[in-house]
């Protein structure tokens, strides 16, 4: 795909769908001053706005056009602010500031969040139609009406009290993430982090360990896939060595005939971000996506299923996700629960179905390979598990 292809694409999916969103505030002539119309700005905090739009009791507003705000206003309890959020370290592309009559409107386009902002930095947008025009005739409309008493409340005022993309001291943090703040430990995160994900990890001693025979001096981690092998559970293809700079990563990519594979165990002490602010070159990973869905992703489609089911993380194996240590009670009283380990197949309501990967202890117990059912309840302690009834 050739650049323009990808920035016309890009364009289809940011474009279609913008809604406006607001954030007032009152702003100092020293923080209008760092924003300059076709600037890109990086807010490292959620960014509060409203879908609620009316009167301003304040100096400044932030108009937003976004198709990918998040929308949690049906979360809210009883505050009625029409609460949308944008993701931390979302970037902006300013492309207005109008004044009227003592009030600023600065319109923002919320751009893709992942390295693909970096395409429009020094791009001019062609937004369609008169878009701009026609936020600043809304933004007249609106401004000098009647305001939203909720949205002149003191905890929203607060809420939305600081400038978008600027600091405390009044500068514009960089747009540049450092890398060294977006790492974290692999042993604390959930296998969703990885399940058809590309990650950086930091693991210069396992390059050493693992392929000396391709290992430099300087590296200090790889650059790998991750998926579920249904035995072996989460694991990684390692796609590129990398050398970890301040925001950027200077990789050298593993030649094809030498194939490696890494087990989540193998990671546990090591720590990893995700690749969403470093681009690399698409045909590679998708070629080992691609791959690795015909020789190792499930052909089950109900497997496939419980795999989104996010209500269940609590009680999967850490790097066995479809694996389930189930607590099996039985009708008869005599004998004792034991907790067994089944590999899940399958949910109908709230049924889960999965296969038995080891025998009871009790002789007429269920044996490994059979099909029980469990389900999430509380136990006598008031705690959830995952339980299943037997005979």
């Amino acid at each position: 795909m050739t650049k323009v292809e990808q920035l016309e694409q890009l364009m289809n999916e940011m474009l279609p769908g913008l809604q406006l969103f607001a954030r007032d505030i009152n702003l100092t002539p020293e923080e209008v001053a760092c924003y300059k119309v076709g600037e890109v700005v990086r807010n490292p905090a959620f960014t509060d706005a409203t879908c609620r739009v009316g009167g301003m009791v304040t100096t400044h507003r932030y108009s937003i056009l976004s198709n990918h705000m998040m929308d949690l206003s049906s979360m809210e309890q009883g505050t009625n602010w029409g609460l949308c959020i944008a993701n931390r370290d979302s970037h902006f592309k300013v492309l207005d500031i109008y004044e009227h009559e003592g009030k600023t409107q600065i319109l923002l386009l919320h751009l893709p969040h992942d390295y693909r902002w970096k395409w429009l930095e020094d791009l001019t947008i062609h937004l369609p139609g008169n878009l701009v025009d026609d936020c600043r005739s809304r933004f007249l409309n609106k401004a000098f009406g009647e305001p939203i008493p909720e949205l002149t409340s003191e905890d929203w005022m607060e809420r939305c009290g600081f400038p978008i993309g600027v600091d405390m001291k009044g500068k514009l943090f960089s747009n540049e993430i450092p890398i060294a703040q977006q790492m974290r430990p692999v042993k604390e995160a959930s296998f969703r982090s990885f399940y058809h994900e590309l990650v950086y990890i930091r693991c210069a001693s396992l390059i050493e360990d693992v392929m000396p025979e391709v290992a430099k001096a300087g590296d200090t981690g790889l650059v790998l896939y991750g998926y579920i092998d249904e035995e072996a559970g989460v694991s990684f293809q390692p796609l590129w060595i990398a050398k970890e700079g301040e925001t950027t990563l200077d990789m050298r990519l593993i030649p094809e005939e030498m194939m490696y594979l890494i087990r989540l165990a193998n990671l546990d002490d090591c720590e990893f971000c995700p690749m969403r602010w470093i681009e690399v070159d698409p045909y590679i990973v998708d070629r080992a996506r691609r791959v690795i869905a015909e020789v190792y992703d499930t052909k089950s489609k109900e497997k496939e299923e419980t795999r989104s089911f996010q209500g269940l993380d609590r009680f999967r194996h850490r790097e066995h996700p479809d694996d389930f240590g189930v607590a099996v009670y039985y009708e008869d009283k005599s004998k004792e629960p034991e907790r067994l380990w089944v590999r899940i197949s399958r949910v109908e309501g709230n049924q889960c179905f999965g296969t038995l990967l080891m025998d009871s202890k009790h002789p007429d117990g269920p044996k490994e390979g059979d099909e029980i059912s469990f389900r999430v309840l509380q136990n006598e302690n008031g705690d959830l598990e995952v339980v299943s009834v037997q005979k």
